[in-house]
């Protein structure tokens, strides 16, 4: 039943429903196929033979499957081979390039270096965040300042009330 030119259905795959022809019996199971769908290897289980037959020869051209369709009036799938473009090339640096991408990096560090120390010197006495106006919602006005809650001298803090509980690890 199947055999070189016969029409059939591609019942499965990203080509479904479109017409192609047989173009070769690869072997049991395996067809080559040409037509409305790509021409690729094809699973026999995967296409409906349809009743009629095109004239072909074994592994005939796209052009010569593209005339045999247009006499019954169907469609060809037309594809078009992708222009070859030369990759871009990566342009090596100059000795003089390489010079100056390190000395940009060296000032990035000691830039970073000195800000690193202002907040080491700073932590003791105000944050380097707040001297510059802080956050956001500092710059706007939006956060209330926090008063700290003054301890009185003969109570403990409630988690150090508790006898049963352990003594927390810090």
């Amino acid at each position: 039943m199947i055999e070189i030119g016969r029409l059939a259905v591609k019942i499965s795959g990203r080509d479904a429903g479109l017409k192609c022809v047989v173009v070769d019996v690869l072997d049991d199971k395996f067809l080559l196929i040409d037509g409305e769908t790509r021409r690729r290897k094809c699973n026999i289980l995967h296409i409906e033979p349809l009743k009629d037959v095109v004239k072909i020869k074994k592994n005939a051209s796209h052009e010569d499957i593209k005339k045999e369709f247009e006499k019954l009036g169907l469609k060809v799938r037309e594809t078009k081979s992708k222009q070859k473009t030369e990759r871009p090339r990566k342009k090596r640096k100059t000795p003089e390039q390489l010079r100056e991408q390190k000395e940009e990096k060296r000032k990035l560090m000691d830039v970073f270096k000195k800000k690193k120390e202002e907040t080491v010197k700073g932590k003791g006495e105000e944050k380097p965040a707040e001297k510059t106006g802080g956050s956001l919602e500092e710059k706007a006005g939006l956060v209330e300042e926090k008063k700290k809650p003054v301890k009185e001298k003969g109570k403990e803090p409630k988690k150090a009330q508790k006898k049963d509980s352990k003594p927390v690890k810090k």
